[in-house]
């Protein structure tokens, strides 16, 4: 086997290996990562709702005179947890639009290039160049 052909089958055996296993393995890691992102986002609207029902409590304890510490303590762990539910929307929105939406965009374009591109142009000037060399 020529050099050529040992460097063309190095170069199909690369294309290949992206095309069958590192591709289907991002575009399997980007669909993980959605329903990672959709189970989050289930979480924050069912913390909504404790951090509703919690501020509720909150009220009907401050109403009374005997309660009205716990009410306090109450509208403080609501603060915090609110706190902690803007903090987690923030990080949700910038693992949509800094990982998931890049990595997909990044996926689609790595496979429109390879599977059209490079690799049917190199298949091409490989196989030019060998019927030259054989006329010659």
């Amino acid at each position: 086997m020529s050099r050529t052909e040992e460097v063309n089958k190095m170069t199909e055996n690369v294309y290949k290996g992206i095309l069958d296993h590192f591709n289907p393995s991002l575009k399997n890691f980007v669909t993980m990562g959605k329903h990672y992102e959709k189970a989050l986002t289930g979480v924050t609207i069912a913390a909504k709702g404790y951090f509703d029902a919690l501020v509720k409590l909150g009220e009907l304890a401050s109403d009374s005179q005997g309660s009205k510490e716990l009410g306090d303590t109450l509208f403080q762990m609501a603060e915090v947890h609110r706190q902690i539910q803007v903090q987690l929307e923030d990080v949700l929105k910038l693992f949509h639009s800094e990982l998931l939406a890049q990595l997909e965009q990044k996926l689609e374009l790595d496979i429109k290039y390879l599977t059209v591109s490079p690799h049917t142009d190199y298949s091409i000037q490989y196989i030019t160049l060998k019927v030259t060399n054989l006329g010659n």
